[in-house]
């Protein structure tokens, strides 16, 4: 329900009253990280929609339509997510009850927690692939079970394949009557042009800090002082304020990782630097992408510590106590090419590169910037 998402009651209402007006986009697209609430908003709309009860600026939450999208069961709405394969053709029904799983947890999660709720492998990448196009065809040409309308909730289209969007280009463009796409993405930028063109854009924007706060001090009962503390490392994201009230052990190894890659790229120590990227190098290609991700963060962080503005640093204890003694040593001089060769890391570790080549190459680079002889 609408009452259940942090924040956006501009949105909220709009919304409501395109519905109430019934001049209802038919292909919406809700754009933002998750953390802000796009996946929560567009769940919350779906009830909405569906709801039979006696529905003013919410959904009644006691009909039942509603019972059954609080269960995520409702027979109109169709769910597409990006999926590993396990089979030859695989798509989003072979994990629905892993899916309906993760959504009782909260609608505010990332891929990494899908990735763990489907048991992946490390290596594994998840899409959404050709043969789901065809099993969203066939269930839309059927008939509305018992709402009015219809509807599609895709999480991540930008992990569609070519040849997923472009069998779907026609059905976005001339939809059956009373069908609704309801698209909820992370990097918009990254779906084909002809699909985006298709969907009406609704940009989710970060939560503010005070939001964000009240919502941990209601919900998680802890003190105004640590609430205002996770409020300003959140970054505007509900998802990040709960990891950081229940540290993850991918956090602490990301960060104990990252502070001795740099230990040992100062010191020069090649054979402490060769066991580092074996065990790195060992890892899956999520966690190798979420600890360069992590790096990159750092070194911002720490260039931003050495300007003395503490509203302007996002970093967690653990972090802090690292950065103390380590960031004098990122500067104007080598702030730029430290980044440049995180992200061109990520980007071959994305196109299935060596890790440990990736990697080997990443500390030499490293090692030249941090202390240029």
């Amino acid at each position: 329900m609408f009452k259940d998402v942090i924040g956006h009651h501009d949105i909220k209402q709009r919304l409501v009253n395109s519905l109430k007006t019934g001049r209802i986009s038919h292909a919406q697209l809700f754009a933002g990280d998750t953390g802000y609430g796009t996946l929560a908003l567009a769940l919350a709309f779906a009830q909405y929609v569906f709801c039979t009860g006696n529905k003013q600026e919410d959904a009644c939450g006691e009909c039942a339509s509603c019972r059954k999208m609080q269960k995520n069961i409702h027979p109109d709405l169709h769910f597409v997510f990006p999926v590993v394969r396990k089979t030859k053709s695989p798509v989003s029904d072979e994990y629905i009850n892993e899916w309906r799983k993760l959504l009782s947890q909260g609608n505010y999660f990332n891929l990494e927690e899908w990735y763990s709720e489907m048991g992946a492998d490390d290596n594994a990448q998840a899409g959404i692939y050709t043969e789901e196009s065809l099993n969203i065809l066939r269930k839309l040409h059927l008939k509305a079970f018992e709402s009015d309308y219809k509807i599609l909730l895709m999480w991540l289209p930008e992990k569609m394949n070519p040849e997923c969007s472009n069998k779907l280009l026609k059905i976005i463009e001339e939809p059956f009557e009373k069908t609704l796409f309801l698209m909820v993405s992370e990097h918009p930028e990254q779906i084909i042009s002809t699909i985006q063109s298709r969907l009406q854009r609704i940009h989710i924007s970060p939560l503010n800090q005070e939001q964000i706060k009240q919502q941990l001090i209601a919900e998680k009962g802890i003190t105004s002082e640590k609430a205002s503390e996770y409020a300003h490392i959140a970054l505007g994201s509900w998802h990040r304020a709960l990891r950081l009230l229940n540290e993850s052990e991918d956090q602490i190894y990301n960060q104990e990782k990252f502070a001795s890659l740099m230990r040992l790229c100062w010191e020069r120590k090649m054979l402490a630097v060769n066991e580092w990227v074996n065990d790195i190098g060992s890892m899956g290609r999520e966690r190798q992408k979420n600890f360069i991700m992590h790096a990159i963060r750092m070194i911002r962080e720490n260039f931003i510590r050495n300007f003395q503005l503490p509203e302007l640093n996002y970093m967690t204890k653990r972090e802090n106590n690292f950065s103390l003694r380590f960031s004098p040593y990122i500067n104007e001089g080598n702030i730029f090419p430290l980044i440049h060769e995180f992200e061109r890391s990520y980007n071959d570790i994305i196109r299935n590169g060596n890790a440990k080549i990736i990697f080997t190459d990443l500390c030499i680079k490293v090692m030249q910037n941090i202390r240029p002889s």
